[in-house]
């Protein structure tokens, strides 16, 4: 458990893997480029509203293909920029933060499923991970949500995909609409 002193312990955020639930999944590779990052249909409009509502929203992402040396840091940075200045410019909002293990050295402790990246989100914008919202398509997202003690998980279940889910989300949903559509309803009970 993240222990922060009772008055920093107030914010709350919604967590959200990168491939596959805010871009369309590359499949087994990987977004290689700024070209192949194509932002899923929704997105933008939902980081404005949850910013309008005082919530943050953070990206946290495996991205082996840095340690692989398939791209280096300064590539996965370009994607990253790109992504951010595309979502102000169009939408007014963009991610507050990006955590992303790369699997080079200072990462190591951030492989899905550990907790590495939501502990160090946690404390870097005083997060209360009870009040916290994750959202993943993968076992390894809801399993980093569980271990890192995130409120709520939401799984993004691709019904095409033959890999069976072994760990239960709180929520699961078929698309991006119903992932869009429940974290709301979610978000605006808690309010």
């Amino acid at each position: 458990m993240i222990e922060l002193p009772p008055l920093q312990r107030s914010r709350r955020s919604v967590f959200f893997d990168r491939d596959g639930v805010i871009n369309h999944s590359p499949g087994t590779g990987y977004v290689l480029s700024p070209d192949e990052f194509i932002l899923a249909e929704g997105i933008g409009s939902l980081l404005k509203w949850l910013h309008n509502r005082g919530w943050l929203a953070i990206i946290v992402t495996s991205q082996r293909c840095v340690g692989k040396e398939i791209i280096d840091l300064s590539m996965l940075g370009s994607i990253h920029r790109c992504m951010q200045e595309g979502l102000k410019d169009r939408y007014g909002s963009n991610f507050d933060a990006i955590y992303a293990f790369t699997d080079l050295p200072g990462t190591k402790s951030w492989s899905k499923p550990a907790a590495g990246m939501i502990v160090q989100a946690c404390k870097d914008h005083f997060i209360d991970p009870l009040e916290s919202i994750m959202i993943g398509d993968q076992d390894r997202d809801i399993e980093m949500a569980q271990n890192a003690n995130i409120g709520c998980t939401i799984r993004i279940f691709d019904r095409e995909e033959n890999r069976p889910k072994l760990t239960k989300a709180d929520e699961c949903v078929g698309s991006i609409d119903q992932m869009i559509d429940r974290l709301k309803s979610i978000i605006i009970q808690k309010t």
